[in-house]
């Protein structure tokens, strides 16, 4: 796929793609998001996680271990092989800012920023209950996620969008990016972090959603400009945690910010529930 090409791209999280949420159920699925026009992959992390303590898939105890529930390291390259066969690139939401307590990594207490008391704690500003922030600034853990970058690039993977990027060190994350310089995809939240960090190639818009929801004409006038806005969306899995369906949430919207998005220029995600069927509603934290 030529970058010059605007991204179709399904956004998907394979716990929840199929009823039985494995890597060897989902294989007929890259057949079917390709016929149907869409170009890349955007995929939930599907590391492995300590259900006893959170169902986040951003709550990772190992990052270089799939999810039990859904398959082996093999089936994962098996499924990514199968979207590259039919012409889909593969980006991995990889959450290397914090990782759950029960992380392979907390045998390292020095591996973890400390609050005044001594203790770990999450991500500052935030209310996650269920992770608690990487000390980056210690040289081993920012070698050791540049690891697990070049570890699934290994296993096929064209790319990742860098989940709560802005957390991390601006020397620590334009060394991985600089590292990964060739890599076809590599995203971000949001038009500032990606101008500060111009090995980025893509960003995802959440300002333009925002705007979509206060003042459609705006909205309207970026999506059909010829700039570089980024990636657009109607939902990803952050709006579809919001407890109602894609059509509820946007009423009279929703047909017709979709059916722009489809007639523009511009890189959109839609996510697979919302695909399959708008009037449907799934929690990736379920």
């Amino acid at each position: 796929m030529d970058m010059i090409t605007p991204m179709r791209i399904i956004e998907l999280s394979l716990r929840h793609a199929t009823s039985e949420g494995t890597f060897q159920s989902a294989m007929q699925l890259p057949e079917g998001i390709a016929a149907n026009g869409f170009n890349v992959v955007y995929v939930l992390p599907w590391m492995m996680i300590d259900r006893s303590q959170s169902s986040s898939p951003y709550a990772v105890v190992d990052y270089c271990t799939t999810d039990d529930c859904m398959g082996t390291l093999q089936d994962a390259a098996n499924w990514i092989h199968r979207c590259h066969e039919v012409g889909l690139d593969v980006v991995l939401d990889i959450p290397l800012n914090h990782t759950s307590p029960n992380h392979i990594w907390c045998a390292n207490a020095d591996w973890y920023s400390l609050d005044e008391s001594g203790k770990e704690h999450a991500p500052i500003g935030t209310q996650w209950k269920d992770v608690i922030q990487l000390n980056h600034r210690n040289p081993r853990v920012a070698d050791a996620c540049l690891d697990v970058l070049l570890y699934w690039l290994k296993l096929g993977i064209d790319g990742f969008r860098f989940d709560a990027a802005s957390f991390i060190p601006e020397s620590v994350l334009n060394k991985w990016l600089v590292e990964l310089s060739g890599t076809k995809h590599m995203w971000c939240d949001g038009v500032d972090l990606r101008k500060d960090h111009v090995q980025f190639t893509s960003f995802l818009n959440h300002d333009a959603i925002r705007l979509a929801r206060t003042d459609l004409d705006a909205w309207c006038s970026i999506v059909k400009s010829n700039a570089d806005c980024g990636i657009l969306y109607v939902t990803n899995h952050d709006t579809l945690h919001n407890g109602i369906s894609p059509r509820q949430d946007w009423g009279n919207k929703y047909d017709y910010l979709l059916s722009l998005l489809n007639q523009s220029n511009q890189h959109f995600m839609l996510s697979l529930s919302d695909w399959i069927n708008p009037d449907s509603y799934y929690s990736f934290m379920s």
